[in-house]
């Protein structure tokens, strides 16, 4: 990309992951959550939570937050981990400039405005500092504070969700030739990262391949749904382990 501003950034991220739904808007339009309300206002993001729990499937506090903030962190980190694989660029995440949408009870989309800045070449430093320091960091601390749901938890959330981002990237079609970069690119991420995301789990790396393993559960198994997570610490040993082997196969294929 020869010039790296917000508007072509936000089009090379949405083009390349074609469910990523990232708008940029001087006044986002009524739905919109203001992201500076919702990491610092614990009142308000119960509130926000509450109102997503039939949608969830639980009556549970505690379950409806993590999933939450498991979606948040995702859609917040495609925008920013996003712009460092596509352009070595930083879309700056401040929560003053970034509102989000809900579908389905979880958070579905980004509005950024025309004021959120770039950071031409952004190394690890700045997109840890603008994604994690300075926006996700306040996410856990106020959703810890809006209900009983542990900060060692809503961390792995955090871990979980960032590797999924790189993970969206690296199964684009369009960046197959660099998939072993995007894989190099999450390890040296979480190598980099404070210790409550660098120890939340670990990334697991096969040929130009990688799965993230997280070392908490998310409790999703808790909704009615009873879903499990692919990268779930209750999942059994051996369940992972034929994971890494289909990774492996599918790496030397």
């Amino acid at each position: 990309m020869a010039t790296a501003t917000l508007a072509t950034v936000v089009d090379d991220l949405t083009a390349t992951v074609d469910y990523l739904r990232v708008t940029i808007a001087a006044e986002p339009a009524d739905g919109w959550l203001g992201c500076d309300r919702l990491v610092a206002d614990a009142a308000h993001l119960a509130a926000v939570v509450a109102e997503t729990k039939a949608a969830r499937g639980t009556d549970r506090d505690d379950v409806a937050t993590s999933l939450f903030v498991q979606g948040y962190v995702f859609r917040i980190a495609t925008v920013a981990i996003g712009s460092w694989v596509m352009a070595d660029a930083g879309i700056d995440v401040d929560p003053a400039t970034t509102a989000i949408a809900l579908g389905r009870g979880r958070p579905n989309a980004v509005c950024l405005s025309p004021a959120t800045t770039m950071v031409p070449s952004a190394g690890l430093d700045t997109l840890h500092s603008a994604l994690i320091d300075r926006h996700l960091a306040t996410m856990v601390d106020t959703a810890h504070a809006a209900c009983r749901v542990g900060a060692a938890l809503l961390w792995g959330n955090v871990a979980a969700s960032c590797a999924a981002a790189f993970s969206a990237f690296a199964g684009s079609p369009s960046l197959v030739a660099r998939r072993g970069e995007v894989a190099a690119r999450a390890e040296a991420f979480f190598a980099a990262a404070r210790p409550e995301v660098r120890d939340a789990g670990v990334v697991v790396r096969v040929g130009d391949r990688f799965a993230w393993e997280r070392r908490s559960c998310c409790l999703w198994y808790r909704t009615d749904s009873g879903f499990m997570c692919e990268d779930c610490s209750l999942r059994p040993a051996a369940e992972h382990e034929a994971r890494d082997a289909t990774m492996a196969t599918e790496t030397a294929s």
